[in-house]
């Protein structure tokens, strides 16, 4: 199987996965959220001293997890900008850093826009941008035989917090 195969496997059963019901908050939501998420630590750590946990408000988490999303996507395609002006030797690495840059634009678009869309309330379009933009980084990632280090934290933050306020948005349809 190719790659792009392979990648299209990963995301249709990332899609069934996404759609799948939150549980309903019935105490701490990283309780019923994080177990659930790409990487459970990092959605604790990052999450776990947010004020809207502490009051159940499952809004203003959406919000939080958006922002954060938006930000480490906003640092990966800065980052890999700054990568492509530096001289790579290997013409396949160059080939996919820039294929990133493009990738990481339309996810940062994407976030914009569910961002917009969480704002009017449209939970339904909130959760498929966020999608939209997991999707983005994943295919970024899958591109390299191993992902470069210097991508590999930021990347695993963007699809976590993507993917959560995809999770989230899904539950508040």
């Amino acid at each position: 199987m190719t790659k792009s195969l392979y990648s299209s496997l990963f995301f249709l059963s990332f899609v069934v996965a996404l759609f799948e019901i939150l549980p309903y908050v019935k105490g701490n939501i990283l309780d019923d959220i994080c177990p659930g998420s790409f990487f459970p630590p990092l959605c604790f750590q990052m999450l776990r001293n947010d004020p809207s946990v502490s009051k159940g408000d499952i809004h203003g988490l959406l919000s939080t997890v958006l922002h954060i999303a938006q930000d480490n996507t906003t640092s990966t395609y800065k980052l890999i900008k700054s990568i492509l002006k530096q001289p790579i030797k290997d013409p396949n690495v160059k080939a996919q850093m820039t294929n990133c840059l493009r990738n990481y634009n339309d996810a940062v678009d994407y976030l914009n826009r569910s961002n917009d869309f969480y704002k009017s309330a449209d939970y339904k379009n909130t959760g498929l941008y966020s999608s939209l933009a997991v999707h983005e980084s994943l295919s970024c990632n899958h591109g390299f035989n191993e992902v470069p280090s210097q991508l590999k934290p930021l990347s695993k933050a963007v699809q976590e917090f993507s993917n959560l306020s995809a999770r989230i948005a899904d539950n508040l349809k």
